[in-house]
């Protein structure tokens, strides 16, 4: 039989199981023959020890971002990953793997907090917080609700930046997150916001929305009023191309009669103030001066969405871990999804980077600077 040619027939889709493995470490030990006669220079030499992740310990930055990965992407609990390493030959507790995502994160202190210094030097940020829950909080019940704050650049910025912080509260704790910021801030109603040092506060559409939505579902007054919020949303998705300052001045002559046509529908509704159209109506008005703003701002979409798609991936995380068990805990959690959200926001591969991260950065020492760090800060490039 004489070959004349091949056509490609088909494909299969194989797997091959991970595998974990020991390096072992040699330090080789030299003898220098001229100095063994000379009484002032040592006669051995021993080359360095290699510097490890953390000291006296079997961790390796692949190891370590693989638990994180699991974790913090895959929603898998510490206590559910310990199967998968059993079976691959490594006996650990879930109390090491606990203690070696902590010690991580003092490792990445430097690095989590370039990143929010340099979200706060942005033009136009969004904010967001959701309730979390720490079981062993100093002077607080383990029922007790705590918070992660979220603050994020803008859907027009070159580059992404997330951070997640943990606070005991939702009071003005929260208000020292934005401490240093001058720029302009996006957010929901919440008044905290209100007494942030900043140029101004822009709110967002799409929460007004969502309550005229729910109060549609039994009141008709209230489909008028969400056929207007429609209409802006549908504007806005027309100019989404639109550079900032070309956005403006759509908003200012397209939404800004339309908004006005908004306030005077609310003007003219009859209901309840404790009704949820009454209470849709009264939240709106609230926000009527922030909301009013969008139009001078075109940097800035119309909603807050972008940064509540980052407090669902928290929100994703809490459903299989339910809590953190110390506040060292729900810090070390924040400085996790602070590096591996802006990683996915900015288009990389979560995994690759914290191996990146957590192999280079160890080696800058503890006291790296900033200008050090920014490499390693996912891309990021905040003005």
């Amino acid at each position: 039989m004489k070959k004349i040619g091949k056509k490609l027939v088909g494909d299969k889709l194989h797997f091959q199981p991970a595998k974990l493995w020991v390096e072992k470490i040699y330090s080789t030990t030299y003898k220098c023959e001229r100095c063994s006669h000379d009484e002032v220079q040592a006669a051995f030499y021993q080359a360095p020890k290699p510097q490890g992740l953390f000291a006296h310990s079997l961790a390796s930055p692949s190891v370590l971002e693989n638990i994180v990965y699991q974790k913090y992407v895959s929603g898998t609990p510490l206590y559910r990953q310990l199967k998968d390493w059993h079976r691959l030959g490594w006996q650990v507790t879930e109390s090491t793997l606990a203690d070696w995502i902590i010690r991580g994160t003092t490792l990445l202190q430097p690095l989590y907090q370039v990143i929010h210094d340099k979200l706060l030097q942005c033009p136009f940020l969004q904010g967001d917080e959701t309730v979390i829950q720490v079981l062993h909080e100093p002077g607080k019940k383990p029922t007790s609700e705590s918070r992660r704050w979220i603050i994020r650049t803008s859907q027009t910025s070159h580059s992404a930046g997330i951070f997640y912080a943990y606070k005991p509260d939702r009071k003005k704790s929260g208000q020292e997150l934005y401490v240093g910021f001058k720029g302009v801030l996006q957010c929901d109603g919440y008044a905290v916001y209100n007494s942030i040092d900043c140029q101004a506060r822009v709110g967002c559409l799409a929460h007004v929305r969502r309550k005229f939505y729910e109060a549609a579902k039994y009141d008709k007054q209230a489909q008028k009023t969400l056929k207007i919020l429609n209409q802006s949303f549908n504007l806005e998705k027309g100019w989404k191309i639109l550079s900032g300052s070309e956005r403006q001045l759509k908003r200012l002559d397209e939404l800004s009669p339309l908004l006005d046509i908004f306030w005077n529908c609310l003007n003219s509704l009859a209901t309840l103030s404790k009704s949820l159209l009454g209470k849709a109506i009264v939240y709106a008005h609230g926000q009527k001066e922030s909301i009013n703003k969008l139009v001078k701002y075109g940097e800035l979409d119309i909603s807050n969405n972008t940064c509540e798609q980052a407090v669902k991936s928290l929100v994703v995380d809490r459903k299989n871990f339910l809590f953190s068990t110390s506040v060292v805990g729900a810090k070390a959690n924040a400085i996790w999804l602070t590096l591996i959200e802006s990683a996915k926001a900015n288009g990389l591969d979560p995994q690759k980077d914290l191996t990146k991260i957590l192999t280079l950065v160890p080696r800058l020492g503890p006291f790296p600077t900033e200008k050090e760090l920014e490499t390693y800060c996912h891309g990021i490039k905040l003005k």
